[in-house]
C-alpha cells in the first residue's frame, strides 16, 4: 500500500446523504478548515446517477428548515413544489384523514424536489467549499481500522487515511459490513416507481392511498406532473413497469381514482424491492453510519431521506464542537453520544413505517374496520394527529 493522503474525515457516499453531511461539516467557524474526502463509486451524470435521477423526494418541514439554515435551499427553491395539504384515506372505506399547513403554522408541510436538480445544486456548493476533495468514480476496495486511523484502499491504487470513516453509502453499505450485525425484515413487496402527468394542476396536494396491494403515494410536481410510489406484489410490479403506457395509466386510474385528475401520460418506471435494513449498533472502532447505510426503511409516508437527514443535522455539530476543542474526531465517547442521540428517532420512525406498512398493506378484512377508526380517530382529534405530524414532519426530533 502507498503512502496515504490523510483527512480528518472520510465520508464513504456523495450522494444527498454525504453531500449534505459535507457541506454541513465545511461550516467550520475556525480559521482551519475540516479535511475531509467525499469518496462516490458512479459518475456524476445527474439525472442518471443512481442517487441524483429522475426520481423525486418529499423534504419534511423539518428537512427544509435545516437546508434553508444551511444556506442550501435558495439555489434549490426554483425546482421545488410545496406540499400544503396531504390527504390520506383507504379505498373503498369510510376511513380518511388530512393534513394542512396551516394546522402547524407552516407556510408549507415540505418540499417535493426531483433528485436531479437537488444533487447538481449540492455539489455545485461542494465544489467552491474548501477542505472538501472528491474522489470521484472511485470504489473502496479495502478498510484497515487501525488504532489511531482507518486506512482506505481505492479501486484505483489510492490510499487514503482519516480519523473517522462515516458510511453514507446506501442500504448495501460497504462500511456497514465492516460494522455487521445488519438486522432486516422483507416486506414481500415491491415498489413501483414512476412520474406521471394528469390534466389537473396538483396545486399543493399530496396523497396517501392504501389500496389492498399497499398504499399508494402521490406528491406534486411541476408541469402538472405527479411522484407515484406504488406498494404492489412482485409479479404485478414487474408487470406494470413494463406494461404499456395506456395499460399502466388505467390500472393506476382505477387503484387511485380521479382525486388528482385524469392520468395522461407516465415517464420512465422503476421498481425494487421493499425490505427494511438497519443497524442496531451505528458504529464501530472509527467508523459510523448515517442515513440509508444506518437504517433503510419502507417508503410509506416518505420518511427515508428525511431521517438521513436528521442523523446529518445531529453528527454535524457534534463533530465540529469536537474539532473546535482539538479533540480525536474518531473518539469512542463521541461515536456513543451520537448513537445516544439518534437511537430514540430512528426506532420510533422505523416502528411508525413497518407499522403502517403492516396494517395498510393487509387485506386481511379484520384489519379493515380498526385501520379506518384509526383514521378517523385522527381526523376528529386534533391532539392524536399531532403525533403522527411531528414524526413525520421532522420538526420535534433529532
Amino acid at each position: 500500500m502507498s503512502q496515504p493522503q490523510h483527512f480528518d474525515i472520510i465520508i464513504v457516499g456523495a450522494g444527498m446523504t454525504g453531500a449534505s453531511l459535507a457541506l454541513a461539516l465545511s461550516q467550520t467557524p475556525s480559521a482551519k478548515p475540516l479535511k475531509i474526502a467525499l469518496i462516490e463509486a458512479a459518475e456524476l451524470n445527474f439525472g442518471q446517477h443512481p442517487g441524483f435521477d429522475g426520481r423525486a423526494i418529499a423534504l419534511s418541514a423539518g428537512s427544509l428548515r435545516w437546508f434553508q439554515q444551511q444556506g442550501l435551499w435558495s439555489n434549490m427553491a426554483p425546482y421545488g413544489c410545496a406540499i400544503e395539504h396531504i390527504h390520506v384515506s383507504d379505498r373503498g372505506h369510510c376511513g380518511w384523514t388530512s393534513m394542512q399547513a396551516d394546522e402547524y403554522h407552516l407556510d408549507a408541510l415540505g418540499q417535493v424536489i426531483e433528485l436531479e436538480h437537488a444533487g447538481r445544486e449540492l455539489h455545485q456548493q461542494l465544489a467552491q467549499r474548501q477542505g472538501i476533495s472528491l474522489f470521484c468514480p472511485a470504489r473502496v476496495k479495502h478498510i484497515e481500522q487501525q488504532q489511531q486511523q482507518v486506512l482506505l484502499e481505492l479501486d484505483d491504487q489510492q490510499c487514503l487515511s482519516g480519523s473517522l470513516l462515516i458510511g453514507a453509502d446506501g442500504a448495501d453499505s460497504l462500511v456497514g459490513q465492516k460494522i455487521g450485525n445488519q438486522q432486516q425484515h422483507d416486506f414481500a413487496k415491491y415498489a413501483l416507481i414512476a412520474n406521471v402527468q394528469a390534466d389537473q394542476d396538483p396545486a399543493g396536494r399530496a396523497f396517501e392511498r392504501f389500496t389492498e396491494q399497499g398504499p399508494l403515494a402521490l406528491l406534486p410536481m411541476s408541469e402538472q406532473r405527479w411522484s407515484v410510489v406504488w406498494s404492489l406484489e412482485a409479479e404485478q410490479a414487474k408487470r406494470l413497469q413494463s406494461a404499456d403506457e395506456q395499460v399502466f395509466l388505467s390500472e393506476l386510474q382505477q387503484a387511485f381514482g380521479y382525486r388528482a385528475g385524469r392520468f395522461i401520460a407516465v415517464g420512465k418506471r422503476a421498481a425494487y424491492p421493499l425490505v427494511l435494513r438497519y443497524y442496531p449498533r451505528l458504529f464501530a472502532h472509527r467508523m459510523l453510519l448515517i442515513g440509508n447505510a444506518a437504517h433503510s426503511l419502507h417508503p410509506i409516508a416518505g420518511q427515508g431521506f428525511n431521517l438521513a437527514l436528521r442523523d446529518v443535522a445531529a453528527l454535524a455539530p457534534l463533530l465540529l464542537q469536537q474539532w473546535q476543542q482539538g479533540l480525536d474526531l474518531g473518539a469512542h465517547s463521541l461515536l456513543d453520544a451520537y448513537q445516544q442521540l439518534r437511537q430514540d428517532d430512528i426506532q420510533r420512525t422505523i416502528a411508525m413505517t413497518a407499522g403502517l406498512a403492516s396494517v395498510f398493506a393487509s387485506s386481511d378484512k379484520s384489519s379493515v374496520i380498526p385501520r379506518n377508526l384509526g383514521l378517523m380517530a385522527m381526523q376528529l382529534c386534533p391532539s392524536f394527529k399531532l403525533l403522527l405530524a411531528k414524526q413525520s414532519l421532522g420538526l420535534f426530533s433529532r
